[in-house]
């Protein structure tokens, strides 16, 4: 049983290892890389919000996709943290919330 924990558990850390930013955080090249991983995990994010509203889904497809919307949401949010660091690195500090964009209002038409 563990073993097969374990195997899981690397083959999900084989899946997300694409979004990790390897760029030291302080380098021009971080930003490259950040913004094509945050642009990424933001628009899949969107794409699976969208599948759960418009499509008919069993109810083992709703668990996943509902599962795979909330990992998502978990790299947009490691996404973020290390860009505030790499901001902060900079002496940019974000001194008030700004207002955050809500995917939840865009229609798609395609």
């Amino acid at each position: 049983m563990k073993n097969t924990l374990d195997l899981n558990l690397m083959e999900e850390l084989s899946n997300l290892e694409y979004f990790i930013v390897k760029a030291p955080v302080n380098s021009q090249e971080f930003w490259k890389e950040w913004q094509e991983k945050y642009s990424r995990a933001f628009v899949s994010r969107i794409a699976v919000k969208k599948l759960l509203k418009t499509r008919r889904l069993s109810y083992e497809e709703i668990k996943r996709y509902r599962t795979l919307l909330e990992v998502y949401e978990d790299i947009v949010f490691y996404l973020e943290s290390i860009k505030r660091l790499a901001l902060n690195l900079r002496g940019i500090f974000e001194t008030s919330e700004s207002p955050e964009f809500d995917d939840e209002d865009i229609d798609f038409d395609f």
